[in-house]
């Protein structure tokens, strides 16, 4: 046991110290991202997919297609929702389907990772109903670019047990409720946008069989760690994590009367995947709001 913990301790410095090395040039690229690539040549995923596998690589992730996946969509704007389990998953998903990811925006306000969120056009989303509008502009706006969107609807990470209620508030935008900009003024959707849900699994850790271990899960998930830099050192003294992607066919929001079908459609979808066998929802709690799950029937 003594040896086990020597030799992962081993890892974590290891690679710690070959985060930080890397740093300064992530914040370079970040910084050409920011200036070049993205307002001159109109490409938002170029250096942050590689930045996205640079990580994953520091991490000891593998993150594999499942062999049932769908193609995922290249041809029409798209947003993919997913389910979400861990802070991680930024970094599974980033240059695996090409989007801007949009989430909470407090991740704007941490040191360092501000920079290159900002950098990468990161949406940033205020999660309280009172400031829907303007999220919903910032969504469109970043449709009507030309740029897809990434969004875990749960509205925050869960324990991973179970697949979360899919909110609806902000795809709303895919039945013609509009959004505001910074200044107040009327934005809409100008964009054909599908739908297409993506289900994320923690398949292996350190070669052991993680799909029906709880214990496993959590060791990706960290979903009772409080203190981040304690969670990332656990992140960095596991050898390897395989995280298994499944991507479903896109759907139109035309073959749904509303965003609440639609979305209850994708996490249906997704349930498939993540836990076989679950009928019903329910909101997971948003740290700043807390509020009451409510269950709501699968069908």
């Amino acid at each position: 046991m003594k040896t086990n913990t020597f030799r992962n301790n081993v890892r974590a410095t290891i690679r710690a110290a070959i985060g930080l090395a890397a740093l300064p040039v992530v914040v370079g690229l970040t910084m050409v991202q920011g200036f070049v690539v993205g307002p001159v040549f109109k490409n938002q995923t170029a250096i942050p997919n590689m930045i996205y596998k640079g990580l994953r690589k520091l991490l000891g992730y593998k993150v594999e297609f499942n062999k049932a996946s769908a193609p995922v969509e290249k041809k029409k704007p798209t947003w993919f929702v997913a389910n979400h389990i861990s802070i991680a998953d930024f970094a599974v998903l980033g240059g695996k389907v090409g989007g801007t990811f949009a989430g909470k925006g407090e991740i704007l306000k941490w040191p360092g990772i501000s920079q290159m969120a900002r950098a990468v056009k990161y949406i940033g989303l205020r999660r309280s109903r009172e400031f829907n509008d303007e999220s919903r502009g910032k969504i469109i706006t970043n449709f009507n670019d030309g740029h897809n969107t990434i969004m875990f609807p749960e509205g925050t990470t869960t324990t991973g047990e179970r697949v979360g209620l899919f909110r609806a508030a902000l795809p709303k935008i895919l039945y013609g409720e509009n959004g505001v900009d910074k200044k107040k003024n009327e934005v809409k959707l100008e964009k054909d946008v599908v739908v297409q849900p993506v289900a994320i699994k923690v398949k292996e850790v350190n070669g052991q069989d993680a799909t029906n271990s709880d214990t496993l899960r959590d060791l990706y998930a960290m979903y009772d760690e409080d203190n981040a830099l304690k969670r990332v050192w656990k992140r960095l003294q596991i050898k390897s994590t395989t995280i298994e992607l499944t991507a479903f066919a896109p759907a139109s929001p035309k073959d749904f009367d509303t965003a609440e079908d639609l979305m209850n459609h994708a996490a249906r979808e997704i349930v498939t995947v993540v836990n076989p066998g679950q009928e019903t929802f329910e909101k997971a709690a948003i740290p700043t709001a807390n509020p009451k799950p409510v269950a709501t029937p699968s069908a």
